[in-house]
């Protein structure tokens, strides 16, 4: 029967180590600002066929942040279908430090497509949310002109140690 060899490494921790969690100092405040879908709903068929409409969200902040949501593919949803999500699903996300004591707002906008092979990708719903830091919780209904298409929305900016 053969021997496991075991070889023992160097200490790798680093030599004054500090285990504070919060390293900005107090100066300085650091904040997690998301937008996460919690539902999404239709009563119209966007497609040219009838079949189904197939959606994404683009998310569009400040300088060069942008995203979108599903990075691949779409959200397929037949008139009067519901899609909500067991976990939750972010559009969104930014960490943000600003000075303590300072007020800050971070503008945001999230705009609702429905993508068609045949056509132009188009724009259903469009709207530009201002989040104060630090706010509450909060959930707004994304939705298009006719009020046939809403998407649900949480709001929140809280602050973090990390």
């Amino acid at each position: 029967m053969s021997r496991r060899y075991y070889a023992k490494g160097k200490k790798t921790y680093a030599k004054d180590q500090n285990f504070e969690q919060d390293q900005l100092g107090e100066e300085k405040e650091r904040y997690l600002i998301s937008i996460d879908l919690m539902s999404l709903k239709t009563l119209k068929d966007y497609d040219i066929m009838g079949w189904r409409g197939e959606f994404y969200f683009k998310a569009d902040g400040p300088k060069v942040f942008k995203a979108r949501f599903p990075n691949k593919g779409t959200i397929k949803l037949q008139r009067n279908q519901n899609f909500t999500s067991k976990a939750d699903m972010n559009l969104w996300s930014q960490f943000k430090t600003v000075k303590a004591g300072a007020k800050a707002v971070e503008r945001v906008t999230i705009i609702l497509r429905e993508q068609d092979h045949l056509k132009r990708n188009e724009t259903i719903a469009e709207e530009e949310y201002v989040i104060n830091l630090p706010s509450k919780t909060r959930y707004d209904v994304l939705q298009d002109s006719k009020e046939q298409t809403k998407a649900k929305l949480r709001i929140q900016a809280t602050r973090t140690r990390y």
